[in-house]
């Protein structure tokens, strides 16, 4: 944890700005996203009139949970475009993972900006560690299963702004919520100072948001193991999540 001149000192340092996401974060009790499993239009919109706060979209990547590979940038540029365009008229944030290997490039990263992506998201193995450097996009970084807590708090005073808590097993993945889990997500919430996001690598139920909130999360990110990959079955969970916010 940091104190009060640290963590101003971490600000200054990394040249960071208040975007959208953190907006949502400070000011919302809890914050709901939704991972696209295509950057598709129809998908966003059922996201959002479902009742996201927020979208997350891909490119660059072959997505485990969904099952589904993510072209180029210069391949998903025009869906990109029109879902930010979209989630700007519902006042939703907009992420993006933009990629593992390859990567997104620096010039790819201001073009994102100029597009209205509010920030990153990427496992830190696969980022860049000009990632570090560039003010285009705001910084989520995902905690991984087997991350120490030096690593985490190191990845946070390097200039992480918020975390994703990516930390379960590929062979846990569909499985449901438990109490060790909880457990390990209220020890990362306690490690690091940055707000935590919950993903849903665990089939998570919309009741769970109160227990995940007791557990230092400052939201959730669901996708295809509980939204599904369709237009109808994504507004719906989302929804669910929505409702029982």
């Amino acid at each position: 944890m940091h104190s009060d001149d640290e963590a101003s000192f971490l600000r200054v340092a990394n040249n960071t700005f208040m975007n959208q996401l953190l907006q949502q974060l400070q000011n919302n009790d809890w914050t709901l996203l939704v991972s696209l499993p295509r950057n598709d239009i129809e998908l966003a919109k059922a996201a959002l009139n479902g009742g996201a706060q927020g979208l997350k979209i891909h490119i660059n990547v072959e997505h485990f949970a969904s099952g589904t590979k993510f072209g180029t940038f210069d391949e998903e540029k025009e869906n990109l475009e029109s879902i930010v365009q979209l989630a700007c008229e519902y006042s939703a944030s907009v992420g993006i993972v933009p990629g593992g290997q390859p990567f997104a490039t620096r010039h790819e990263f201001e073009t994102l900006a100029q597009i209205g992506i509010d920030y990153f998201d990427a496992y830190p193995g696969d980022a860049p560690a000009w990632t570090f450097e560039q003010t285009s996009l705001d910084i989520m970084l995902a905690a991984w299963n087997g991350a120490t807590a030096e690593e985490l708090m190191s990845l946070e005073e390097l200039g992480m702004t918020v975390c994703e808590a990516s930390i379960m097993h590929h062979d846990d993945y569909g499985q449901p919520l438990s109490t060790l889990d909880l457990a390990r997500y209220h020890d990362l919430a306690q490690t690091i100072s940055v707000p935590l996001i919950v993903p849903s690598q665990k089939l998570l139920r919309p009741e769970d948001q109160r227990l995940l909130q007791r557990a230092g999360a400052k939201g959730v990110l669901i996708g295809a193991i509980v939204t599904g990959r369709e237009a109808n079955t994504i507004e719906a969970a989302t929804r669910a999540f929505r409702d029982a916010i």
